[in-house]
């Protein structure tokens, strides 16, 4: 009965002592990912995106980073002090995205499709106080221009947004 014991006990703590590094890693790669940033409801060219609002050095800095996915109608809106000439790179980055760069008064600049993993600079062609990531090709479908402009939205008063927002909830499920 002891040897079966010693045996039990030996195997308990053989699996223990295999299993903390995963899930210690795993504990790290959550806490890179920006998940309770706040959420806000933007318009732009006649659609809503319910962007997370990185305005804090960390917070930019990870960005999109180690996400596996996003809904259709997310996004992030990166917000600096003042206007400056913006870099992005997809460094930890594995979802395609599409960059907006708008000015100080929130109109789209520039737009361009990024590649997951790729860190070349992609950088703004004026000075940018404003980024809006989300999937590749978002902006293209929902026929977004340079010169649009984006403005706070009331998410609950669209019927798209009603959707996309109804979506989202099945999707956190």
């Amino acid at each position: 009965m002891l040897y079966f014991l010693q045996l039990f006990f030996g195997l308990s703590l053989s699996i223990v002592i295999f299993i903390t590094p995963s899930a210690s890693l795993a504990q790290f790669r959550n806490s890179e990912v920006n998940t309770s940033l706040e959420l806000m409801p933007f318009r732009l060219a006649d659609t809503t995106v319910l962007a997370e609002i990185a305005d804090t050095n960390r917070s930019r800095q990870i960005g999109l980073m180690h996400r596996q996915f996003m809904p259709e109608h997310r996004g992030m809106l990166f917000v600096f002090a003042e206007p400056q000439q913006l870099c992005f790179w997809m460094r930890n980055t594995l979802i395609p995205l599409s960059i907006a760069y708008l000015d100080e008064n929130a109109k789209v600049i520039d737009i361009f499709d990024m590649q997951p993993l790729d860190e070349s600079s992609i950088c703004s062609t004026a000075p940018a106080q404003f980024a809006l990531e989300v999937n590749q090709g978002w902006f293209e479908r929902h026929q977004v221009d340079v010169g649009d402009q984006l403005t706070s939205g009331d998410w609950r008063n669209t019927e798209e947004a009603e959707k996309a927002w109804q979506l989202q909830l099945q999707q956190s499920r």
